[in-house]
């Protein structure tokens, strides 16, 4: 009796299986071939890299070197060092690892001078690993690379505030 129910079974599934093949055999494919074609990315995707910015009339970084960004990240992948002069705190060095980064933004939603930003580059394969840790030249440099997603810091902390 359990043969004959397995054996029933298993030309059930066969059928089934078959019968899916042949509702899809017509379908027009759903591959893109990329990189000639592109998808486009959800205005509020995050996963990309990252930048420091500066401040467009002054030319100056935006960071002030408050390390807000290093204690807020789960995975520690963020260290800062600060220095003062000219009456204002500066990132001495910046030094992001991305193999670790979690991607979730709370370092972009902290920064009080939306010095840190993450960016829609998607195409930025690498071969080596130091590749992945960006110090920050590479960070600044990233700003002039790509396009800036939707959230910073200000605009995520706006979206907290209670409404009026």
């Amino acid at each position: 009796m359990a043969q004959k129910v397995s054996n029933a079974r298993l030309v059930k599934v066969t059928l089934l299986a078959l019968w899916f093949t042949l509702k899809n055999l017509f379908r027009k494919p759903v591959t893109v071939q990329y990189p000639i074609v592109k998808r486009p990315i959800p205005e509020r995707w995050r996963g990309g890299t990252f930048a420091l910015t500066t401040d467009k009339e002054t030319e100056e970084e935006n960071c002030i070197g408050c390390k807000l960004c290093e204690k807020i990240c789960p995975s520690g992948v963020i260290a800062v060092e600060m220095e003062k002069h000219g009456g204002r705190g500066w990132a001495k060095s910046f030094i992001l690892d991305l193999q670790g980064c979690l991607q979730c933004e709370l370092c972009v939603q902290v920064c009080p001078t939306d010095a840190i930003v993450m960016l829609y580059g998607m195409e930025a394969p690498v071969t080596r690993r130091e590749d992945l840790i960006l110090d920050k030249e590479k960070l600044m440099a990233n700003e002039g690379l790509y396009q800036a997603a939707w959230a910073t810091g200000l605009k995520l902390q706006n979206l907290h505030e209670p409404k009026k």
